[in-house]
């Protein structure tokens, strides 16, 4: 029975939400199949966008290769759907919407609903064929059985990329973290001047072992492995860390030993000066003490040049023995110097302090009256003389200036006698 044209405007209004439908669900496969191509696994997998394609090996060969014949059908299989949906649109827009032709509309139901996508064209052999039978057949698919392809389809392609993604960007920076540590523990090493060469060989090898296995067989890694290198790694990183200590406790060292005999060599000069000064000013010089010889200083001086070239050329562990053995000596001179100068200084300081005591005891005969006093001016003439002549004998001095004291305390009513 023949359709009215009311019943063919309302098959119209139906395509037309079939239309409105597939261009919807386009949209949406469109954007996920970008946004799936837009992976970087994706693309280094298919060897597009500018990356090489990755030759996969192990577990990842297994289960990606049948994918990405898969994925590449996606694409084709979209590129077929939109043709036929475009194909649909087209025709809809030859139709008017108050007469509509049945006939177009016929056309547009049989591509929307019936077998309309010819996905291949397959070559039938004579052997299967009848009299009446074509050479070719051709299989052909309605648009929502190839959208129910290409759902499952991708699901699988996504599962396995996304698989793939996810490992590379996890382990990649780890092992490139590994990786240039492993070249600053070298750099380290070198300017340590520490042989570790084979340690690091070893360690390099293994991380580009492991590279390239992240590289073909992302999903068969065995993840052990970073987490075993890393121990490894710390290790030889502590072992540089202590040595670089050690070494920059050996440098501070060096420094210190330089400010050291600086301070020897001024102290030495201290106690030189006050040595020839005490023999020329003082009589007596059994107490004095014969500071360090020049050659004494300038040997330690010349040990220390050696420390520093040797240390120069790397050869801490020698040079760290030889620093201590140094410091000792260095500080053992520091001290006989400071007590050689402490001993031939004490005798000027003797005299300085008799020739102040002397002068404030005179001053105090002054204020009391008694500076007319002719025993303690016969004293003070002497210990004046004394005091201020080359070579003092501070023994005599020094009981001048105790007879002039005791003269001077000992007469508290002295006016009144002189009187």
């Amino acid at each position: 029975m023949a359709k009215s044209i009311l019943e063919w405007i309302v098959n119209l209004e139906e395509i037309d939400k079939l239309l409105a439908d597939w261009r919807f669900k386009l949209d949406v496969v469109g954007q996920n199949l970008i946004d799936l191509h837009g992976i970087d696994a994706y693309q280094r997998l298919y060897g597009v966008s500018g990356f090489p394609r990755v030759e996969l090996t192990g577990v990842t060969q297994t289960r990606v290769n049948p994918v990405l014949h898969v994925m590449n059908e996606l694409f084709q299989n979209f590129d077929l759907l939109v043709q036929t949906i475009d194909k649909a649109v087209q025709l809809r827009g030859l139709i008017p919407r108050f007469l509509p032709s049945p006939q177009k509309i016929q056309e547009i139901e049989d591509l929307l609903i019936k077998p309309s996508i010819h996905l291949s064209i397959e070559t039938i052999p004579l052997a299967r064929r009848g009299l009446l039978s074509s050479a070719q057949t051709i299989n052909a698919i309605t648009p929502e059985e190839l959208l129910r392809l290409m759902t499952s389809a991708f699901q699988a392609a996504k599962d396995v990329v996304l698989a793939v993604d996810e490992v590379w960007s996890r382990l990649e920076p780890s092992l490139i973290d590994i990786e240039i540590e492993t070249r600053q523990l070298q750099h380290l090493a070198e300017s340590l001047n520490i042989d570790c060469s084979e340690e690091i060989a070893c360690l390099s090898q293994k991380l580009k072992q492991q590279r390239a296995k992240i590289d073909s067989d992302p999903l068969g890694v065995n993840e052990k492995f970073l987490k075993s290198v890393q121990p490894q790694i710390e290790k030889l990183s502590a072992m540089l860390q202590q040595v670089r200590q050690q070494q920059e406790s050996v440098r501070l060292g060096l420094v210190t030993a330089r400010s050291d005999l600086s301070n020897l060599q001024k102290i030495h000069h201290q106690a030189e000066i006050a040595y020839d000064e005490s023999k020329r000013k003082i009589a007596d010089h059994s107490k004095l003490q014969n500071p360090l010889t020049l050659e004494e200083i300038q040997a330690l001086e010349v040990w220390l040049s050696r420390l520093e070239i040797k240390f120069n050329e790397g050869l801490f562990n020698p040079v760290r023995v030889g620093l201590d053995n140094w410091t000792a000596k260095v500080k053992e001179y520091i001290a006989k110097e400071k007590n050689a100068y402490a001993a031939n200084q004490a005798p000027l300081n003797l005299r300085a302090e008799l020739r102040g005591r002397l002068d404030a005891l005179v001053a105090k005969a002054l204020a009391r009256g008694f500076v007319e006093d002719t025993v303690l001016q016969e004293v003070a003439q002497q210990a004046k003389q004394i005091l201020f002549t080359n070579p003092t004998p501070l023994d005599e001095a020094a009981e001048l200036v105790s007879k002039y004291e005791k003269r001077l305390n000992s007469y508290p009513n002295l006016r009144e006698v002189v009187l």
